[in-house]
């Protein structure tokens, strides 16, 4: 369970990485970049956990993962429209973010302890299935989040939003 565990925490990070990402697309110089680095952070923080198959940094990384709220915090009292900052693209990423901060506190402090989980690797099927599972979860949170977003807003709503295309084909064609 360890082991799916850290998948699915990666998981969540990756979503929220996404979403600052998102949001930075339409923010202001200072949060864009604020947001951006953020993102890369994450982004970055998720692929190390995923590839080497263990949290990076695990004392330092709760802390982290609160900075965006706090971020958000300053926005707010800043007074950013929040057509600029979504809120609920926000909380959607800071959701992900918490429940991330969790898994890896109680990861570390259990590694504090002493103690020790069987660190065997599971099957290919039960990866297959904690892979999906965490992807169909944070996709359910991190999809609607990012359509909140500018960028979502603009993919919908702008002027790319209502391509179409024909297929209406004469069949009956004669010829040739």
């Amino acid at each position: 369970m360890r082991y799916l565990t850290r998948i699915w925490t990666a998981m969540a990070v990756f979503g929220a990485a996404l979403v600052h990402l998102a949001v930075a697309a339409g923010a202001p110089l200072p949060e864009l970049l604020a947001f951006t680095v953020i993102g890369i952070l994450e982004l970055a923080w998720a692929v190390a956990t995923l590839t080497r198959g263990r949290y990076l940094l695990p004392r330092a990384t709760p802390p982290l993962l609160l900075l965006p709220l706090a971020l958000w915090a300053v926005v707010a009292f800043a007074g950013t429209s929040a057509e600029i900052t979504p809120p609920l693209a926000l909380a959607a990423a800071s959701a992900l973010d918490i429940g991330a901060a969790i898994s890896v506190a109680v990861r570390a402090r259990r590694d504090d302890a002493g103690v020790a989980a069987a660190d065997r690797e599971p099957s290919a099927g039960v990866v297959i299935g904690g892979l999906l599972v965490g992807a169909l979860a944070m996709s359910a949170i991190a999809l609607p989040a990012l359509g909140q977003t500018p960028a979502g807003i603009a993919a919908t709503e702008g002027p790319h939003a209502n391509h179409t295309v024909d297929l209406n084909i004469d069949l009956d064609h004669e010829g040739h």
